[in-house]
């Protein structure tokens, strides 16, 4: 992946939202001199001016103290002011929307004078102010929209299963289920008891493996301990197995989180794999570190593999962008995050446009390659499947819209 073109997406996004947040203001402005043209109330009018700057200034707040803070904005300013990033969500997001609604009807408006009308015909009022009040109801849905995804949509979370077809498996592992979790974020807007709901969750599916692909804090050290302590409840035939993702290197806590996790029972693979026996079969659990952040090696983690060579490879890489090269070196499913789906998305489909659809074709969902059969035993060559999670947490804004939080409930089948 061209990792630069997030930053490109970012700035092009951040460019047309100030841009319309500047329309906006202008427009309420306008808006306030049509309300108050007397003269004694020039004074009001200059502060409602001052007062709607200073809004619309304090709701982009977030935008500077990230670019200040960096990596530790969340730990630096959202414990502090967690009720400011909330609000700048609901805003965000509703202002968004309601900006193009309002610009989309100014536009038409202006459209409408440039038709010539008959000079007989008196101007209807009433249908004018009807249509302006219609303007103004549509214009604020999409706060209603905002406020349901930061104080509910973010927490309603949904049990998705899929099948994962593979050529040519064994009975043993055909229907070897496999339940993913992904980018938790543990922090402010993530707190141990409320992942803890996602742990009995998981374990009521019963699943033969539990895979974590990473992102299990948000950036301060002292989220490990009630992470590590909260996931160490999972449960599992086979084991659980996790990487580790970038916000787990922002933090230097990756070397902490590894020591712990392994205490607890939870098998950390930096560029290391593990063989399972099932059955009368192997599979082999693999993962390898940040494809960005950390010091990935894929080629280590299948040699320790080919010591007990698995019927199926199962990579976990908390970015997807490996799986071409995955596939091209004969692994059978891969797992990752990363991307939260967008968070925001216009429809609920994987395929929905968001954010994350600019930036990598493996936003979320399922996606397969054909891949190279290799000299070691197992399944013939087939496609090779990636499953892409939209994870639990949240990063940036505290906002998910047709994006819920995912445990994903995976099973391998026969192709």
């Amino acid at each position: 992946m061209d990792f630069p073109r997030a930053l490109f997406v970012f700035f092009l996004f951040l460019t047309f939202y100030l841009a319309l947040q500047v329309y906006l203001f202008f427009r309420l402005r306008g808006y306030l001199r049509s309300r108050f043209q007397n003269r004694p109330r020039r004074g009001l009018l200059s502060l409602l001016y001052i007062l709607s700057g200073v809004f619309l200034l304090f709701m982009l707040l977030p935008i500077p103290l990230r670019l200040i803070y960096g990596s530790n904005f969340h730990e630096t300013i959202s414990r502090s002011l967690p009720g400011l990033f909330s609000a700048s969500a609901v805003w965000g997001f509703g202002s968004t929307f309601s900006a193009l609604i309002l610009l989309g009807y100014d536009i038409l408006r202006r459209l409408v004078r440039l038709v010539p009308s008959r000079p007989i015909e008196p101007p209807d009022l009433e249908r004018r102010n009807f249509l302006k009040k219609s303007a103004a109801v549509v214009a604020a849905a999409p706060f209603l929209v905002s406020g349901y995804g930061v104080f509910l949509g973010r927490h309603r979370f949904e049990i998705d299963h899929f099948d994962l077809p593979l050529n040519g498996i064994s009975s043993a592992l055909s229907q070897f289920s496999i339940v993913h979790l992904t980018d938790i974020h543990l922090g402010p807007f993530m707190p141990a008891e409320e992942l803890a709901a996602y742990v009995d969750a998981v374990n009521r599916l019963k699943p033969d493996v539990i895979a974590l692909t990473g992102d299990f804090i948000s950036t301060g050290l002292e989220e490990i301990a009630p992470c590590v302590n909260t996931l160490a409840g999972l449960q599992a035939r086979y084991g659980i197995f996790a990487c580790m993702g970038n916000h787990d290197v922002y933090s230097r806590a990756e070397g902490e989180l590894t020591r712990l996790f392994n205490l607890r029972g939870i098998r950390v693979l930096r560029n290391d794999a593990a063989s399972l026996k099932v059955g009368n079969t192997t599979l082999n659990i693999l993962g390898i570190d940040d494809l960005r952040w950390g010091r990935p090696n894929l080629s280590r983690a299948l040699g320790i593999a080919e010591r007990k060579p698995g019927e199926v490879r199962v990579l976990l890489s908390h970015r997807p962008e490996v799986f071409p090269e995955a596939a091209r070196k004969g692994l059978g499913v891969v797992l990752s995050g990363h991307y939260h789906g967008g968070q925001i998305k216009l429809a609920p489909e994987p395929g929905s446009l968001s954010i994350a659809r600019l930036i990598t074709p493996y936003a979320e969902g399922l996606f397969h390659l054909p891949r190279r059969r290799l000299s070691a035993p197992g399944p013939g060559p087939g496609d090779a499947v990636l499953f892409v999670g939209r994870g639990v947490g949240i990063t940036g804004l505290p906002i998910r819209i047709n994006c819920p939080p995912q445990i994903a409930h995976l099973t391998l089948k026969k192709a």
